[in-house]
């Protein structure tokens, strides 16, 4: 007979199941089946795991354990000094019927997801609560989405390379994003969610198949998210893996997280900081901004020892409205970007920064002061860089950046394109336009220092200079070595400079060696229109 309540007399209590529990961080222990979960994989589970963490709150808090099992559960509610603990072999899975979850509307929140309703697991206003253990938390995506059905891209075409052909009769639909079932915002919602928490621990679990984000860590602080896995569907649109809103104080380190879109996300987060991660994407590995609930500031951001592969974009940095954005390093990562079918966001950028007015704005607040060092990056289109008449993006540093420009199976059917969706203009959300190895439009205070730019010898004519700068002011070039497109026009320049003021051009190298042949002139180094104050040695 398992005891419902079990008091540490010890220093350490090994529990059923091999999880070693420290006095120091629980008192009382409480057992899920002890309070009627069966874990068979069949019946509703949600009662049981309600009534024994009402016990561990009534005794003060505590440890909620799960054994071994499969456990069916609708929403979840965990509370202040709550440890849960998923042993090996326990897993909680989301009911394949969407009424046992309840909506975030009832709890005081939004916004968290694409859905209106909650996942498996939240906290609301707690503080000191925790999920750790070898165990999973399972989605159960394949109930709520059709996965013979990709969805339809509604948005205008007109504006691109390919026109209405644009992705016609993409190779490899596997790749594009699944329709879900009945109502979008009906489908269960965020895996877990933290919303006014303080002092959270997630560690060691591993979640998969989310239908919607994995974690939401929402208006927060002190949140330690560690050796995590994150194993979703990839063709689950809004599959993110950790999403941060309008928190502070925050750590994600050594976990590896593989989502249908963004893997890591902060909007108006500050003093931010995510290291020795693998990320794999159908958006985003890194994603700054986009704040769509308000106009908050976000800053003090540290991305360290980070790979990012297969996404449709490495990093991207986003402003859209009001709130400012600065001071953020990126150090020491590798990425590999690329093009995929479907209505995605994203056109194989390692790197992309803009900031211009979003769906229903006219102001947008700042990015600045943002600095990329020790990069390795190899995507099927260049870095963006694209600031507007409302914010001139200020003070971007790249500095020994090594960028490989390839061509890859959806060049020809949806290459040639900028992407700046969502944008009031549906000029500029998807267009054509050609693709430099780095192209920025109005910014000021630009370096480019110690990089190298190669290309794949099989790309379209559209693929030009190895940088293009335009609308700027104060830009330093100190180190680059590049070439122009292998199939560009004779008459394109290495940098190709236009309405502009302030540069100084150090050590601009045609590479690789063959570029530098007797009759590459200054021009073809340089060309200019319109640029005052060139300084070049």
């Amino acid at each position: 007979m398992i005891c419902k309540k079990i008091l540490l007399t010890g220093l350490y209590l090994l529990l059923a199941g091999g999880s070693l529990v420290s006095a120091q961080q629980a008192t009382e222990y409480f057992n899920v089946k002890s309070y009627g979960a069966l874990g068979d994989g069949q019946t509703l589970d949600t009662k049981s795991f309600a009534s024994t963490i009402a016990a561990c709150v009534k005794a003060g808090g505590g440890t909620v354990y799960v054994p071994n099992g499969k456990f069916v559960i609708g929403t979840v509610q965990l509370f202040s000094n709550i440890h849960l603990v998923l042993s090996p072999g326990a897993v909680l899975v989301a009911s394949p019927d969407n009424n046992n979850f309840l909506q975030q509307k009832d709890f005081g929140f939004s916004g968290s997801g694409a859905s209106d309703k909650l996942g498996l697991l939240f906290a609301d206003h707690a503080e000191n609560v925790s999920i750790t253990g070898f165990g999973a938390i399972d989605g159960n995506s394949q109930a709520f989405m059709y996965q013979d059905s990709v969805q339809a891209n509604g948005d205008d075409l007109s504006y691109t390379r390919q026109g209405k052909a644009y992705l016609g009769a993409p190779k490899g639909n596997r790749e594009a994003p699944v329709m879900w079932k009945g109502d979008n915002s009906r489908r269960p919602g965020t895996q877990i969610i933290f919303h006014a928490c303080k002092k959270v621990t997630v560690s060691e679990i591993t979640i998969r198949n989310a239908n919607d984000w994995s974690m939401d860590i929402k208006e927060s602080d002190n949140v330690k998210v560690l050796g995590i896995t994150i194993d979703n569907d990839q063709r689950v649109p809004n599959s993110d893996g950790v999403d941060m809103y309008d928190s502070k104080n925050v750590i994600i380190a050594d976990c590896d997280i593989r989502a249908g879109d963004d893997c890591i996300a902060d909007i108006g987060s500050s003093n931010i900081t995510v290291t020795n991660c693998n990320l794999a994407s159908r958006s985003c590995g890194i994603r700054i901004g986009y704040n769509v609930f308000n106009d908050n500031d976000s800053g003090n951001l540290l991305f360290n020892n980070i790979q990012i592969h297969g996404a449709n974009r490495g990093i991207g940095i986003f402003q859209r409205r009001k709130g400012n954005m600065s001071n953020m390093i990126f150090s020491n990562i590798i990425i590999e970007s690329r093009l995929y079918p479907g209505q995605w966001w994203g056109h194989g950028e390692p790197i992309h920064i803009s900031a211009l007015p979003g769906m229903g704005y006219k102001e947008v607040g700042t990015i600045s002061n943002v600095r990329f060092s020790n990069i390795i990056a190899k995507g099927e289109e260049g870095i963006v860089l694209i600031g507007s008449k409302e914010s001139t993006l200020t003070g971007i540093t790249f500095e020994n950046v090594q960028l490989t420009i390839g061509r890859g199976a959806f060049t020809d059917i949806d290459g040639g394109n900028f992407d700046l969706r969502p944008t009031n203009d549906a000029k500029t959300n998807l267009f054509k336009h050609d693709i430099p190895a780095i192209y920025a439009s109005k910014v000021d205070d630009l370096t480019v220092k110690d990089c190298k730019i190669s290309w794949d010898s099989a790309l379209p004519g559209y693929f030009t200079n190895g940088l293009f700068c335009e609308h700027f002011n104060d830009l330093t070039i100190d180190g680059l070595k590049a070439s122009t497109g292998p199939n560009a026009a004779t008459g394109e320049a290495i940098a190709s400079l236009h309405q502009g003021k302030d540069v100084s051009i150090t050590n601009l190298v045609p590479w690789p060696k063959e570029a530098r042949s007797p009759g590459v002139s200054k021009r073809l180094l340089v060309f200019k229109e319109n640029v005052t104050g060139l300084v070049q040695k």
